[in-house]
């Protein structure tokens, strides 16, 4: 079960207010390798709201106003805007908000299914797909059934605004964990020493 936040540990030098060493646990690396499962889309999304600078950026916003008579009638923005993706963990990346489409995607079956058990068992998200039982259309459209959205007063999982900005950070810097945490945190150091270093717990 993911949590709404982690422990991470940064060893700073206080002369030039660089973190030099991090210590984290799992939920914080399952995170940073989440992040590489990303589409680029998705990202844009994520750090919209926090203004994203960049070709990127103007690029997402170009599509999101584009007028649907540029597209094509079989086309979605959202496939590119907001794309679904698997994520072998868990359907959320721990620490990042859903991002949910907003059209659900169609999913077709065999139109004989209802007579043969083994043209059943296959689907197809294009209504001009043959079946591999029958070699008849598969055109029928399937009934998909979401899970039941959890209350988010009884959720277990969250994120951390942290999480969000440390993604957009990543994306602008070489000296991460120093720019995303020690702008705030230089000054909450729990432990120092003589050779002008401390250590902070995030």
């Amino acid at each position: 079960m993911a949590a709404n936040t982690v422990s991470l540990k940064l060893l700073v030098e206080s002369t030039s207010q660089r973190v030099l060493f991090a210590e984290a646990g799992k939920d914080f690396v399952d995170f940073l390798f989440n992040i590489l499962s990303f589409p680029v889309g998705t990202v844009i999304w994520l750090l919209k709201k926090q203004e994203m600078v960049g070709c990127l950026g103007n690029l997402y916003d170009s599509l999101e106003t584009m007028n649907y008579t540029y597209i094509q009638p079989t086309a979605n923005k959202d496939t590119l805007l907001k794309p679904i993706t698997s994520i072998n963990a868990a359907n959320v990346p721990p620490l990042l908000p859903t991002t949910e489409s907003s059209k659900s995607i169609e999913i077709y079956r065999c139109d004989n299914s209802y007579s043969s058990r083994s043209c059943g068992l296959y689907v197809s998200y294009d209504s001009k797909s043959i079946c591999p039982s029958c070699n008849k259309n598969v055109k029928q459209i399937a009934t998909v059934v979401n899970p039941e959205k959890k209350d988010s007063s009884t959720d277990e999982g969250g994120y951390v605004k942290g999480g969000v900005k440390l993604l957009k950070v990543s994306l602008q810097s070489k000296a991460v964990l120093t720019d995303a945490f020690l702008e705030k945190k230089a000054g909450e150091s729990d432990a120092s020493n003589s050779s002008g270093l401390h250590s902070i717990v995030i």
